[in-house]
């Protein structure tokens, strides 16, 4: 059976106990039927004079609720909301693809990934929501670090909660294909998705697939400097010199160096060598990207266990497997005059590359497996959360070492082998070998709820205990050119880890409390943490933040944290891997040159200790308009900053000599690359931007009609069958020509205080069907209608103001902002700025993400012609989709297309890569551009179907 064809079957089931059982506290159990959802409210015409002009009669439509469903704990309120509509104009077929769209929205200053909710709630990881489709999300919220505190969370994490719909199912295929507009590579990608949620229950499976095509330096425009010779090779004599009289008299003139013939094999005369090296570039035996294959399965399942209590099931299954080739093997033979090959009177010695491209390439492996499980529920207002997990990981890597240089002398001493011949079938030497085994498990508890109701609100507090295990085992077997023999060698490293925490949220301030209430409302929020490591003994944190809203549209933030960090068990004992022919420029020389870099874990890392400041100040200007402005200062010091090595400057070679190794000529052979503790890295940047969405078009009232039909009732007061519509007022809706009214209640449900799952108090909001904001004003955002397009837009500029790198006492600091650098792409960007756009109307859509870098440099040393700049950079992509099933005509022709989008996109529209230069104008050899980015524009088609 087909994946395809296992998954519609899948979907075909429905839940076995897809009862109203509820998640919620005893107190407050769900309601029974809709109409039994909130109180009863009597709808409130508008007076026919305070209608917006453009308001448009759609019809009434009454829905009465006491919270925003699935609403995440805290006082802070999201920084951006996306509903359905804004959802649709990214054009995202997955959670996943819509998390890296909105990256510039989601990233943290202070360095962490985002934490995940579903609706309002922890889960047991992302791989239990990256698969389902967006039309399962109600809304998307993203809320500021200081929310993941009241999930047990690090404060250097944002939080994206999705709030999914409370019923949905669909079976969704997918296939895409990448290429480049130079060729050369082609990236195919199915994914497979089946979804069902029936209230609090929901079971999702998916399955992919993606095979990338390997990309060679041939088939770009990659300059390499020859090496001294080819697959056929040259011939010289053993001290230098004349190779033979014999050869300069044939060729007219004295020959130190020949090139040998085609015809050179299988016993040569004199006549199949000319004069002059052969040289080549390999570069055809060398790839810019490597062939790569992945498969995998997820599956989660989430049941409601009782009426208070929920269970959380998940899994993956991943197996990656890639191949690099590395250039091929090189040999330098002696050829004595007695051997049956040699034409010459003398010995000779034979410089050749063999066509073996097995022999140096690199194979990996990685076949990794995820469990985790989560329990949570209420205990009496109190909401409390148990999740675990078990992950283990396994890569194999083997990287070849070339010939075997010794069996082949042999052979062609005793003259039995042709060295003129085909050697790519000959012994090799024994291959590099890595193999690590990562495992972890873990358990945590976290439980949130309200402490103490006081004067102005409520003393909200989170607290969690967790222990985790983990290991990590590697085994390397490398070998050693100088003793011609390999070198194994053995690291073991577990960790024991256990933590606790606690969070408390403090309002100070209410001003619907009238609790000094010229100050608006003001909060405070506390979080301490200590985890206890069996290699690393005891590492505390804890952060303090204040959150102020002086009046309604405007809040600011404050917060300080204070952490200590020891580095990851893959730091500390990943395999060491070396990877030869590897270009790098090499400042002291001024040259690009290639060399073998070593890569691995450090096991003499110590932890390091950061320390954040941040001011931040959030504002929604007009009442009206879905406009919010943003803006952030972030402070960081981090005392033995862990990183990678970095880039190959003087400074660094001057402070780490012992990480650079040279020949007696000065040119470089190697680096150590594996990681390293810095004294200490500070930065200071300035992030600010907004977002805006706005409905665009007039609305359709006959879409409108047709989406009522479609919902079961007519224009104005239907509902679900057997009752109102959901929340609705029993008995039907607002006189007939009243425009349709939204009036959201606010305040705690029943049994649900605030902080524990249910809504800050709040008054109510009234919104006029097509963008009242009750009387003479406008709804935020407009309230796009049917027949209507959405459009969003969300602009951000990051402005650092410090960027420096002390790697030990009493060197000089690096400044990454003027002429240092810790990566291959230069130095760090002062200005960045990050521009993404969105529309979509009737099925039709277009993305639009645009990112520009400013330049900078690498002081190269004593002379300006040895620096380094590297230009600023644009890069542009666009993706344009179009929803075949809101094309009516073109479904009733041809109903298959019903659920089907097609989507084209261009990654890296203008072709824009980095232009380095050093002082004399000259690109060096290893930043050469398609280096630097060998894909360049690519182009991207992509089939999806959904089946509800």
């Amino acid at each position: 059976m087909s994946p395809v064809a296992l998954l519609f079957a899948l979907a075909s089931l429905s839940p076995a106990d897809t009862a109203a059982a509820s998640s919620a506290p005893p107190s407050s159990p769900a309601p029974s039927s809709p109409s039994q959802a909130a109180p009863a409210q009597t709808a409130t015409p508008v007076p026919q004079e305070e209608i917006d002009d453009d308001a448009y009669d759609l019809g009434t439509l009454e829905v009465v609720t006491t919270a925003r469903r699935g609403a995440a704990l805290g006082d802070y309120e999201p920084e951006l909301v996306l509903d359905e509509e804004q959802i649709k104009a990214y054009g995202a077929s997955s959670i996943q693809e819509l998390m890296t769209l909105l990256e510039p929205v989601t990233r943290s200053s202070r360095g962490g990934s985002p934490v995940f909710l579903v609706n309002g709630r922890r889960i047991s990881g992302f791989r239990e929501i990256r698969g389902i489709p967006p039309e399962a999300i109600e809304r998307t919220e993203i809320l500021p670090e200081e929310t993941a505190l009241s999930y047990g969370y690090s404060a250097d994490q944002r939080v994206v909660n999705f709030v999914l719909k409370a019923d949905f199912r669909s079976l969704t295929t997918q296939a895409s294909v990448r290429r480049p507009e130079q060729g050369g590579r082609t990236l195919t990608q199915i994914d497979n998705n089946v979804l069902r949620i029936a209230g609090k229950q929901r079971w999702t499976l998916d399955l992919g697939y993606q095979n990338d095509s390997p990309l060679f330096e041939t088939e770009r425009n990659i300059r390499r400097d020859g090496v001294p010779y080819d697959l056929m090779g040259n011939i010289t004599a053993p001290g230098g010199g004349e190779i033979d009289p014999a050869l300069s008299a044939l060729l007219g003139q004295s020959v130190t160096t020949a090139s040998v013939g085609a015809g050179a094999g299988g016993g040569a005369g004199l006549g199949d060598f000319g004069v002059g090296p052969r040289t080549d570039d390999l570069t055809a035996y060398r790839t810019l990207s490597p062939k790569r294959e992945n498969s995998s399965i997820t599956g989660s399942l989430v049941r409601d266990l009782n009426q208070t209590m929920s269970l959380t099931l998940s899994g993956e299954l991943s197996d990656t497997t890639s191949f690099s080739y590395l250039g091929l093997p090189g040999l330098s033979l002696a050829l004595p005059s007695t051997s049956p090959y040699s034409p010459f009177a003398s010995d000779v010695l034979l410089h050749r590359y063999v066509d073996a491209p097995g022999a140096l390439g690199r194979s990996s492996d990685t076949l990794s497996g995820q469990l985790g499980f989560l329990v949570d529920g209420y205990l009496g207002d109190w909401r409390w959360t148990v999740n675990g997990g078990y992950d283990r990981a396994e890569t194999k890597t083997r990287t070849g070492r070339g010939l075997n240089d010794e069996a082949l002398q042999a052979g062609v001493t005793a003259g039995v082998i042709d060295p003129f011949g085909d050697l790519g079938q000959l012994p090799t030497n024994p291959f590099d070998t890595a193999r690590s085994v990562s495992s972890k498990s873990s358990i945590e508890g976290v439980i949130n709820g309200t402490a103490w109701e006081g004067p102005a609100g409520s003393l909200t507090s989170t607290f969690k205990i967790g222990f985790d295990s983990q290991s990590l085992d590697s085994e390397t077997l490398r070998f050693s050119e100088q003793e011609q023999t390999s070198v194994f060698s053995e690291r073991s490293l577990s960790r024991d880890r256990t933590s606790a925490s606690g969070n408390f949220n403090l309002p100070i301030a209410n001003r619907d409390r009238e609790v000094l209430g010229a100050l608006g409302n003001l909060s405070a929020n506390l979080n301490l943490a200590y985890e206890d490591l069996s290699d690393f003994g005891g590492l505390s944190a804890y952060t303090v933040g204040l959150n102020w809203s002086p009046w309604e549209p405007v809040n600011f933030n404050a917060s300080w944290a204070d952490e200590q960090k020891a580095p990851s068990m893959s730091q500390l004992n990943d395999p060491t891997l070396s990877t030869p022919n590897v270009p790098v420029y090499d400042f002291a020389t001024g040259q690009s040159v290639t060399i073998t870099r070593i890569e691995g874990g450090n096991p003499n890392l110590s932890e390091e200790t950061k320390r954040v400041l941040k001011f931040g100040v959030n504002l929604t200007p007009l009442k009206d308009k879905d406009l919010r402005f943003t803006a952030n200062y972030t402070r960081t010091e981090t005392e033995g900053s862990i990183a990678s090595f970095p880039t190959i400057t003087p400074e660094l070679e001057a402070a780490l000599p012992e990480r650079f190794t040279r020949d007696l000529d000065g040119n470089l052979l190697s680096i150590d690359a594996r990681p390293l503790n810095f004294q200490k890295a500070e930065q200071q940047e300035i992030r600010w931007g907004l977002n805006f969405s706005t409905a665009f078009g007039k609305p359709d009232p006959a879409a409108m009609a047709r989406m009522n039909a479609r919902s079961g009732g007519g224009p104005r007061g239907s509902g679900a069958p057997g009752g109102a519509g959901a929340g609705a007022r029993p008995g039907g809706g607002a006189p007939d020509g009243a425009p349709t009214v939204m009036r959201v209640e606010g305040g705690p449900p029943p049994g649900g205080a605030p902080g524990a799952g249910g809504p800050p108090p709040g008054g109510a909001v009234r919104m006029q069907a097509g963008g009242s904001g009750g009387p003479g004003g406008r709804g935020r955002g407009g309230g796009m209608m049917p027949g209507q397009g959405r459009f969003n837009v969300s602009l951000y500029h990051t402005y650092r103001i410090q960027d420096e790198i002390t790697i030990r006492d009493g060197l000089p600091v690096l400044d990454l902002l003027d002429g240092a650098a810790i990566g291959a792409r230069g130095g760090q960007s002062r200005n960045e700025v990050q521009l993404q756009m969105g529309a979509f109307k009737n099925g039709m859509g277009g993305f639009l993400n645009a990112n520009w870098k400013e330049s900078t440099r690498i002081n190269g040393g004593s002379s300006p012609d040895d620096d380094l700049s590297f230009s600023d950079l644009t890069t542009v992509n666009l993706n344009l989709f179009a929803d075949l099933s809101s094309r009516e005509n073109l479904v009733s022709r041809y109903p298959w297309l019903k659920g089907t989008r097609v989507s084209l996109g261009v990654e890296n529209i203008f072709d824009q890569r980095l232009d380095v230069r050093d002082g004399l104008g000259n690109t060096p050899l290893s930043y050469q551009p398609d280096y630097l980015d060998p894909m360049g524009r690519t182009f991207r088609i992509s089939l999806r179907k959904i089946l509800y």
